[in-house]
């Protein structure tokens, strides 16, 4: 996660590498803490808005500020299903 937050504050605003941010939250479906999407959800909001704070100027910022928002939106609905599909998991493995 670490290696998208780099190159999200490298990259100049308006590259979709934001994008990136899905894939530790897809894969921190399978570890076996409850709490790792959440966890991965809260990082990953701070990542966003720090690199947007250190990309360098590509688009108009209110564009940009557009973009990570409509992000923000899809991720937390992301984040939502997926800590709903793994609480189920977690549940019928325990049965």
């Amino acid at each position: 996660m670490l290696t998208v937050y780099l190159l999200d504050a490298v990259t100049p605003l308006g590259e979709p590498v934001w994008l990136l941010y899905f894939i530790p939250l897809v894969l921190s479906f399978w570890s076996g803490r409850y709490f790792a999407i959440p966890t991965v959800f809260a990082v990953t909001v701070l990542f966003l808005i720090a690199g947007f704070y250190l990309s360098p100027q590509g688009i108009p910022v209110n564009i940009a500020i557009l973009n990570r928002f409509t992000f923000f939106l899809l991720f937390f609905v992301a984040a939502l299903l997926l800590w709903w599909a793994r609480g189920r998991q977690i549940r019928k493995e325990n049965l």
